[in-house]
Order: structure tokens, then C-alpha cells, then sequence
């Protein structure tokens, strides 16, 4: 997991940047104040990509240039553009959020004219999702920033029953599946004071400016999970896979200004592929495996530097892997596997493994009445599997 910083340099310009006068300001100027002008103040956020992903050595599933070119790479891009709120306070640090200056820039850079008093800035990087239709739904108001995303295919009550919420849902949220999130990063720095005194600021006498640093942290708010379902004793019963792959018990959004996750649970679709005849811990296997990226565990605490082993969200839900399996008389069961442990162990994303003994699964009795996909499962369908799971 990529850590980010975002370091804001607040530039006063002589602190009178309209004035046409070049008269270079004294040096000793502490306790004094500034004129009655509004400072000019530069705005300069300094990414700083410290820390590469870095995945979990028991990655047996790879990652070719067909996974690249369907999912993207398995890490996490600088942004190149950003959302800026910005709001004033006044004399009160505490003060409720009344109004919002609303912008966005590019690059990592801007300059704003600034009252004296106290500030509460936000900032969130544009999304450029793949084909451009955006998933990511922004809902704003003065209190506070969240997202969450639009809903996708349908989804079977029974599945939503069996893996089980521990909430009061509505309709939509059962019998349907959301959408994964773009990568999404925010910053919130409150008490940003602009001050009348130039002691607050340190000269340069090279640019001529007074500067003021205030520092936050850049951090991602969408967490990437690296998926595999290792295959053995596969002897031609299972055919292949339709690709159809969920994560039950995920949040469905998170708030902007604090990082947290909400309360209400809901199941992200993703794809994958099988890659037949990989070796793993010396033995030949067939492997399916994908990408996908989510809000992370309801309830949790957002990833900072300090916490990076952070586990740990609502107890009282399980995180339930769900897949097809396609067999050799081309009938179509779904499956469900906990991974709940897993998910809570990198509650910030990472690699779930999941080990199936094919020698143990049932072929469907008929084909043609199978369950068909993940979409519209039956509670048997569950029940009669038997495998074997290794952590």
C-alpha cells in the first residue's frame, strides 16, 4: 500500500501581492502585522509516493499483460487533478462550515486570495475511470463530503440472506450488487489560520515572500484486494469459470473529511480469470483469480502511517467470497467461501487465497436446471459443497 503526503505550502507574497510596488520588505518584522490586504496565498501540494504496493509473496495467480490491460496495474496512480473546498471560519476555529468556496485545479497547485482567520480545507482527486462513465458518487454538503457508488447487476435474495447483514436494508440495497470504486484519495486539514502577524511566517529573501507550511496527509479512501482461488485435484471436472466473483459485507461508502467507513454492508462484483497449470507449494494447479477495489470494511477506522497492520471493523459481519464454477456437463454452481479473517487481517487491502479440493464438489444432478450464475442462486447450492480451505 502506497502511503501519500500531501504538504501545503501557504505562500503570503510580500503579503501584498497587488501593489505594484517592488520594494522589498524588512527582514525584522515580528509581532508587526500586515496591512489591511487580503494575503495572496499559494497553494503547492507535494505527493510524496514513499511506499510501493507491495503484495503478499503467495500471489500464485501473476499478473500478465492481459490482466493489465483488463484491470489496470495492481497499484495506485498519482492523481492529476483535484476538488478543492475550501471554508472560512472566521475568528472561530470551531465555527460550523456557513459557506464553501468550490474549485478545482490542475496539477498540484493554486493561488487564492485569503481573509485572516481560520480555514477548513478539503481535497479529492478527480476520478478517470477506464471508459469514462464514473461509478463514484459524490454527496456533499457543508458538514461533510462522502461517497459511495452506483449499483450493478441484480443479485438474489437468497444470496444476500445467506451471507446475512445484521441490518435493517432496504429493497435495493438486497437484491443488488454495487458497483467497485475508482481509486480515491482525500485530504482534510482544519484550522488553517491566516494570520495579521508576520512572525507567523518565515521569509524568503530570494522569491521575496513571506511562507507559511501547513502539512496534512494525502490518504486513499478505496483499497485494492488482489483475489485467488487455487483449484487442485481438478481432473477435468470443472470446465472453466464465467468470470462472475463478489465480496459480501463490504462498505458501500465512506466519508471524505474523515476517512471512515459507513455502517451499511453491501456486496461488490468483480471479475476474474483462470490460469490452468500453475504450481503451487510444488503441485499442479488451476488458479482464478482478479482484481477488485473497495471502501473496505464497514465501520473502519482510514489507513494512516501509524496503523498500517490496523485490523479490524463491526464483528458482526462476515465477508463471504462468491463465485461460479462452471463443470464439465456445462452445469453452473455458485459457491460461498468465508474469508472473513483475511479481509479483517488487511482491512487496507492485500491478497485473499482461497484453496478448493475439486475432487470433493458435486457435479450438478442436471445441468439444465442449475443455478446458471452467481445471479440467481439457490440456498442448496451452498449446503451440499464440500471443500477444503487452508489459511
Amino acid at each position: 500500500m502506497k502511503r501519500l503526503h500531501l504538504i501545503l505550502y501557504a505562500i503570503a507574497l510580500s503579503l501584498s501581492l497587488q501593489m505594484v510596488s517592488c520594494i522589498e520588505p524588512e527582514l525584522n518584522l515580528s509581532g508587526e502585522t500586515t496591512p489591511e490586504i487580503l494575503p495572496a496565498i499559494e497553494i503547492d501540494m507535494n505527493v510524496m509516493w514513499d511506499i510501493d504496493a507491495e503484495w503478499s509473496a503467495e500471489w500464485y495467480y501473476g499478473w500478465d499483460e492481459k490482466d493489465d490491460s483488463i484491470w489496470g496495474g495492481i497499484g495506485y496512480d498519482e492523481p492529476k487533478s483535484y476538488q478543492v473546498r475550501r471554508y472560512f471560519t472566521g475568528d472561530d476555529p470551531r465555527a460550523r462550515h456557513t459557506e464553501v468556496d468550490a474549485f478545482s485545479i490542475e496539477g498540484t497547485s493554486f493561488r487564492r486570495l485569503f481573509s485572516y482567520g481560520y480555514y477548513d480545507m478539503l481535497f479529492w482527486n478527480d476520478i478517470e475511470s477506464k471508459d469514462g462513465t464514473q461509478v463514484l458518487v459524490i454527496n456533499e454538503t457543508l458538514d461533510s463530503v462522502t461517497a459511495t457508488t452506483t449499483g450493478t447487476h441484480a443479485l438474489a435474495r437468497e444470496i444476500f440472506n445467506m451471507v446475512g447483514s445484521g441490518e435493517k436494508v432496504s429493497e435495493s440495497e438486497i437484491v443488488g450488487l454495487k458497483n467497485q470504486p475508482e481509486i480515491l484519495y482525500s485530504a482534510y486539514t482544519e484550522d488553517v489560520f491566516i494570520s495579521r502577524d508576520l512572525s507567523d511566517y518565515v521569509y524568503d529573501p530570494v522569491e521575496n515572500v513571506y511562507l507559511k507550511t501547513i502539512e496534512t496527509e494525502l490518504r486513499p479512501l478505496v483499497y485494492i484486494y488482489l483475489v485467488q482461488i487455487v483449484l487442485f485435484n481438478n481432473d477435468g471436472r470443472i470446465k472453466g469459470i464465467n468470470g462472475n466473483t463478489a465480496m459480501s459485507s463490504m462498505a458501500s461508502g465512506v466519508n471524505l473529511n474523515t476517512g471512515h467507513t459507513n455502517n451499511i454492508p453491501s456486496v461488490v462484483y468483480f471479475n476474474t480469470r483462470l490460469k490452468r497449470n500453475i504450481e503451487v507449494d510444488g503441485r499442479d494447479c488451476d488458479v482464478m483469480g482478479g482484481k477488485f477495489t473497495t471502501f473496505g470494511l464497514c465501520d473502519m477506522e482510514p489507513y494512516t502511517r501509524s496503523d498500517s497492520n490496523y485490523s479490524g471493523s463491526r464483528g458482526d459481519l462476515k465477508n463471504y467470497l462468491l463465485f461460479d464454477l462452471v463443470f464439465t456437463n456445462n452445469g453452473v454452481k455458485t459457491y460461498s467461501v468465508d474469508v472473513t479473517d483475511q479481509c479483517q487481517k488487511q482491512a487496507h487491502g492485500g491478497v485473499i487465497t482461497v484453496f478448493i479440493d475439486c475432487g470433493k464438489l458435486e457435479l450438478p444432478d442436471d445441468p439444465e436446471i442449475g443455478t446458471g450464475s452467481l445471479f440467481i442462486p439457490t440456498i442448496e447450492d451452498y449446503s451440499n459443497v464440500n471443500w477444503e480451505i487452508e489459511f
